[in-house]
């Protein structure tokens, strides 16, 4: 029986788990009553005798889906002809919920099954002893209380009817170790009992005994690799051919520029050549140059610089046919103004250059789609020998 003892003990002071961060009721109490069935000598008048009934109380704390812990009180009797008694029995336990605990994935926790363990003390009395002639003649007509230590096994079942609610069945195998006693004895004595739980807590949470291991750990969440400035490697590619297409072409056009100035020398006074840059951009809706476009624009002033052929340099706005006419006259005009502005800060002579807007009035390409009213988006230089 000390092995029984010692052996239960260890294995519910072994069984720990840590409690997951959720927001779950973990309090319930119980009240249970049935049958019970004691082991004693001297035995009654048939095997029957033995049996009488029991009741039982418990609070516990359902640390998670596996383990709870808790105490418990049970109220036990044995009415025979040879000796009528009591014991009652406060104890520490610990439950452990097999069906989470072997099946942590399962759908519900509707219906569980339980292994308990526990340990404390008994409060015993006797009365009503037909032990012979010998002991009454010793004036001995009530046995005194003693006090046993006591440890329990068992197993149970309870379905939870509703989140308040749950009811079952529970067994128990229970092991007294009483002190020696030359009038009565036992040392163990089985249970068997309804339970009726109720939950507490449980207003707006649920409780613990009603979840799966799976809904008390809930699985991670899934890492999400935030990649930033993801991008379409196709997409990009493209863009980057455009961009190396856009630069050959004006890298095509500055030459042809350069070429057709120096040619000048070549030809009679007052011939005229012509160049168109549809590179050369604003900022939206003003006349300020982009950055880009000063770069355009001191290629520009340098060929222009490095061959003094040229008398006159005639700026030519173009705007597209998005707006008003008068709008875009206007915008078109101060836009060549600001192209005029800049090649003279860059060493050109203000007095060789005149400026003309001609707003949308003549359109190269097709203002109905984006690449014509870029085309149409221009400065044209003319420059006469």
């Amino acid at each position: 029986m000390k092995k029984l003892f010692l052996t239960v003990m260890i294995i519910a002071s072994a069984i720990t788990y840590t409690s997951a961060q959720t927001d779950a009721a973990h309090w319930s109490f119980a009240l249970k009553g049935g049958l019970d069935y004691f082991n004693i000598h001297p035995v009654g008048d048939d095997i029957v005798d033995n049996g009488s009934w029991g009741a039982g109380a418990a609070l516990e704390y359902t640390i998670n889906p596996i383990v709870g812990v808790g105490l418990n009180l049970d109220y036990l009797n044995f009415n025979r002809s040879t000796i009528k008694g009591k014991t009652i029995d406060p104890s520490f336990f610990t439950s452990v919920n097999l069906s989470n605990l072997l099946f942590p994935k399962r759908n519900s926790a509707k219906l569980n099954f339980y292994a308990n363990f526990g340990g404390g003390v008994a409060i015993p009395s006797y009365s009503d002893l037909d032990l012979g002639d010998a002991i009454y003649q010793r004036g001995l007509s009530m046995m005194p209380k003693k006090t046993n230590a006591l440890a329990y096994t068992g197993v149970a079942m309870e379905y939870n009817v509703s989140k308040l609610i749950g009811i079952g069945l529970d067994y128990t195998y229970r092991g007294y170790i009483a002190p020696d006693n030359a009038y009565v004895e036992y040392n163990d004595a089985n249970t068997l009992m309804a339970t009726l739980r109720f939950k507490l807590g449980t207003g707006s949470k649920t409780h613990v005994r009603d979840m799966t291991t799976a809904d008390f750990y809930p699985a991670p969440a899934p890492v999400i690799q935030h990649v930033e400035n993801a991008f379409d490697p196709s997409a990009i590619n493209s863009r980057l051919d455009g961009l190396d297409k856009a630069g050959m072409d004006l890298q095509n056009r500055l030459k042809n520029l350069e070429d057709a100035v120096k040619g000048l020398k070549d030809k009679e006074e007052g011939s005229m050549i012509s160049a168109s840059f549809d590179n050369i951009e604003f900022d939206f809706n003003s006349a300020k140059l982009t950055d880009a476009s000063l770069v355009i624009l001191d290629n520009v002033a340098a060929i222009l610089r490095d061959n003094q052929t040229w008398s006159t340099l005639n700026i030519n706005g173009h705007t597209d046919n998005v707006g008003p006419d008068a709008y875009n006259q206007t915008l078109s005009e101060k836009r060549a103004n600001s192209v005029r502005d800049y090649l003279a800060s860059k060493g050109l002579s203000m007095a060789a250059m005149l400026t003309n807007g001609f707003g949308e009035s003549k359109p190269i390409a097709d203002n109905a789609t984006v690449a014509g009213r870029q085309a149409n988006r221009r400065v044209e230089f003319e420059i006469t020998k």
